[in-house]
This record gives structure tokens, C-alpha cells and sequence, in this order.
């Protein structure tokens, strides 16, 4: 199969019979991208069955909604013999994900929200003889603001990676005691942006697009509204004076906390499988055409796919031929994928290098389908297929860098106005553990441990840092 793939991209690039050679190999990408998809989607949709049997599906009625709207298009496209897309289902799947997608942003956002609030708490834990134990109290015995700044410091930097020097360097500023001002915040920030300098506009977007919505400086639509319970929790978390708090106060907002936690892992968890089947059905639907074309197993995949449907139809369990067939098929997504790689890596140099002659034939669209593919395969799983969002891939000059700036600091400002210090200080810990590393030399990250643990009299403060971060270095 793959000598056959590569000839046939050799005879391309040749410009041998690219009349014939281009169509045929717009199929073999179709073909790629279907059994990809295929396998994939097989083993998910197996578990939304289990998941079914179990009752084990998140308090959200979209969730299931989602799910019998995946199985009837599942009977139309995979249990069916449709082997030609129809415009109505497309729009109904772009529907679908459009639905997670917002429901994913809407999540996220009360994530990072109910994160402040942990950070808050976190630091409140020690401030009551109830949360003492002997363990932690031992723990903390020997602790020294120097020694365990050398201890962080050494931590941070015992790795030549880089990368993983700097996701340690982000996790420590997270977790240490915050002793900053406002304007050295703002510095911090303005350096940041200083880094895409002369890069793309987009990435400058990208970069302040994420920094408002992590801070909560940007809502996104339906969050008021869509998850009434995560909103009355975080009004009571908002509304709680952190200056005076009873211990009885604080085991309360303790359980508000924990509880929509759970909850939104529970439905981010589902919601992650539904965007995965969605976009793999999607593919299916996209590369239909193909299904007659396919490999032995991905034909054992479908008929898989086809009996599980018919078991969540008709609310019984899966037969045991089907569990055979399902083993069967196992090791033949990563076959797959390897095989969509080789086909996919040549994609974007084909398209380009033959505009002209795919114009000629007709297999515009064709060819464009190939990207959408792509999107809907990728490790993205909510890359926008539609194109919504323009990027800017013009470059980012000073004047740009600095107006950016100018409306951060502008937000933060404000925000930072409407709330007390504790609020604000963990907006601040949050932002500065998800920036790109604004450190100038190793120097200026050891005097900003040692800073901060020296300059930070409060022992539940300082005791919550170090005994989080104990944790983060033993793991």
C-alpha cells in the first residue's frame, strides 16, 4: 500500500498524468482520512455505550441530546449504505460542535474562575488549629526561607530541557507567596509582549486573547446562564469576606469549591469524548464516498460501529459477536494514522505546487475538503473549520506591542479597582503561571524565590506554598 502511495506522489511531482494522478490521489487521502477516522471512532463509541449502560453520563441534558443526535447520523452514514453527504447533516454536525465548542469555552472560563478561589483558599487553610495535624506541623518544623528558596532553585534548574525548565519555573510562581505591585505586574506583562515582537499580529491576539480570559477580564457567551449551579457557587465564593473568615465559613466554601469541581470535571470529561466522535464522524461524513473503498478492518470497524448502534436502538447489550470484532480491530488506528501521515505530509506542497492544473479538472473544493480533514483529525479538537476567526499574519511592530499593552493594563486596572487584595493577588499568581518565562537570567529567578519567601509574614500563607510545592517536587 505505501509503495503504491509513493509512486504515485513520485509520478505527481514528475507531472506524469497529473489529469489522472491528481484525483486518484485526492482519493487515497479520503480513503486515509475515513479508516482514521473510523478507527477512532470505534472505540469511543463503544464507551458512550458502556457509558449508556452505566447511567454514567454527566448532569448536562445536552450531553445526551448530542449523543442520539452522533447515533442517528452513525445509522444514516456507517450502519447505512449512504455513501453521499448530505448539506442538512452537515449543518446539523457543524450545529453539534458548534454547541460543545461553547459549552467547552463556557467551562473552561468557570474553571478558571473556581482556580482563584482554590488559591485563595489554599492559602486560608492554615489559618485554623482544625486543619493542623502532626504530619503537616512536622513537615513545616525545619522550615527555613533560604534553604528551601536554594532547594526550589536547584529543583527548577537540575533539567537541560529548556522547555521543561521553564514549565517548572511557571509551576513555582504559581505556588510561591505573591509580593508584587500592581505597576511591577504590569512590567512583567509589558515584557512579556515584547517577545512577539516582530511576529505575527495574530500570536500578539492569541497571547492577550488568553491572558483576558484566564483573568475573567472577557466572558463568553451563556455563561450567566448556561450552568445556574457553577454560577450561584461562584457568587458565594465572590460574595465571602477572606479578611474575617470562621473556620465553620471556610469548610463551607471548602465544599461549594469541591463539589463544582467535580461537577465540571464530570461534564468537561464527556464533553472531550463527544467532540473526538463528532469530529471523526464528521470526517466519516466528509470522506463518505470512500466507504466502499476501505481496508478489511476498517469494513470489521464499521460492522462494530453498526452493532453497537443497533444495541443503543433498540437498549440492549452488545452481542458477543461484536465484542470478537471489536478485539479484532485493535492496532489498527495506529496503522492507520501512520498511513494518513505519509498521505497528509504532502498535502499542502501538492495543493500549492498544482493550483493550476486541480483547477483545471475541477477538484477545487476537493482539495480545499482536505484542510477541513485535517482540522477535524488533528490533535485541535476544536480548531474552527469555519474560518470565523481571521488571523493576522501581518507583523507586529513596538507601536502594536505596546498598544496591546496599553488596553491589558487598562482591564487589569479596572479589575484589580473592583476587587480586594486577596482576589487580586490570585489573579496575578494565575496570570504569571501561564506566560511565557519573563526571567532575563537564573539570578533574577533566585531573587524572586528568595523575595518572595522572605518577604511573605504570612505563616498559612507560607506554610500552604510549602507544603504544595514539597508535593510538586517529591512527584
Amino acid at each position: 500500500m505505501y509503495n503504491d502511495d509513493k509512486k504515485l506522489i513520485t509520478d505527481i511531482k514528475r507531472r506524469k498524468d497529473l489529469d489522472k494522478n491528481l484525483p486518484l490521489f485526492a482519493d487515497k487521502v479520503y480513503c486515509a482520512d475515513f479508516e482514521y477516522a473510523c478507527h477512532k471512532f470505534t472505540l469511543n463509541y463503544f464507551t458512550i455505550k458502556e457509558m449508556l449502560e452505566d447511567k454514567d453520563i454527566a448532569d448536562d441534558s445536552y450531553i445526551y441530546e448530542c449523543i442520539m443526535g452522533i447515533d442517528k447520523l452513525v445509522g444514516i452514514y456507517l450502519a447505512d449504505d449512504r455513501d453521499v453527504c448530505d448539506a442538512d447533516d452537515i449543518n446539523f454536525m457543524n450545529h453539534m460542535r458548534n454547541m460543545v465548542t461553547k459549552k467547552m469555552k463556557i467551562l473552561t472560563s468557570y474553571t478558571d474562575a473556581f482556580e482563584l478561589y482554590e488559591y485563595i483558599l489554599n492559602r486560608k487553610e492554615y489559618c485554623f488549629p482544625e486543619n493542623e495535624d502532626s504530619e503537616t506541623e512536622e513537615a513545616f518544623s525545619d522550615y527555613n526561607a533560604d534553604t528551601f528558596a536554594a532547594e526550589i532553585f536547584n529543583y527548577i534548574f537540575q533539567d537541560n530541557d529548556k522547555v521543561v525548565v521553564n514549565t517548572k519555573i511557571q509551576s513555582m510562581l504559581g505556588q510561591l507567596p505573591l509580593r508584587m505591585t500592581k505597576s511591577k505586574f504590569y512590567d512583567i506583562l509589558g515584557q512579556t509582549l515584547t517577545i512577539y515582537n516582530g511576529l505575527e499580529k495574530g500570536s500578539v491576539d492569541e497571547f492577550a486573547e488568553t491572558v483576558v480570559t484566564t483573568a475573567l477580564l472577557s466572558l463568553p457567551e451563556g455563561f450567566t446562564t448556561e450552568y445556574t449551579g457553577l454560577y450561584d457557587a461562584l457568587s458565594i465564593l465572590k460574595s465571602a469576606d477572606y479578611s474575617d473568615l470562621s473556620y465553620e465559613e471556610y469548610k463551607k466554601l471548602v465544599a461549594v469549591l469541591d463539589k463544582s469541581a467535580a461537577f465540571i470535571n464530570d461534564v468537561v470529561s464527556d464533553y472531550m469524548m463527544l467532540i473526538e466522535l463528532i469530529n471523526d464522524l464528521y470526517a466519516m461524513m466528509l470522506s463518505c464516498k470512500m466507504k466502499n473503498h476501505i481496508s478489511d478492518g476498517c469494513m470489521r470497524a464499521i460492522k462494530v460501529i453498526s452493532g453497537i448502534h443497533e444495541a443503543i436502538e433498540t437498549n440492549r447489550e452488545i452481542s458477543d459477536d461484536i465484542y470478537h470484532l471489536l478485539i479484532s480491530v485493535e492496532g489498527f488506528q495506529e496503522e492507520a494514522g501512520e498511513h494518513r501521515l505519509m498521505l497528509d505530509a504532502v498535502v499542502t506542497d501538492i495543493y500549492t505546487s498544482y493550483a493550476d492544473e486541480i483547477a483545471e479538472i475541477g477538484m477545487e473544493d476537493v482539495y480545499k475538503k482536505m484542510d477541513v480533514l485535517d482540522k477535524l483529525l488533528s490533535g485541535s479538537m476544536f480548531a474552527d473549520i469555519e474560518e470565523k476567526n481571521v488571523y493576522d499574519t501581518s507583523p507586529a511592530d513596538s507601536e502594536y506591542i505596546i498598544s496591546v499593552k496599553d488596553g491589558l493594563i487598562e482591564k487589569f486596572t479596572q479589575l484589580f479597582s473592583e476587587n480586594n487584595m486577596v482576589f487580586n493577588r490570585a489573579v496575578m499568581a494565575k496570570i504569571l503561571s501561564g506566560i511565557p518565562v519573563f526571567f532575563n537570567s537564573q539570578q533574577e529567578i533566585k531573587d524572586y524565590i528568595e523575595y518572595s519567601l522572605n518577604h511573605c509574614s504570612n505563616r498559612s500563607e507560607v506554610k500552604a506554598s510549602y507544603i504544595v510545592i514539597k508535593q510538586m517536587m517529591e512527584e
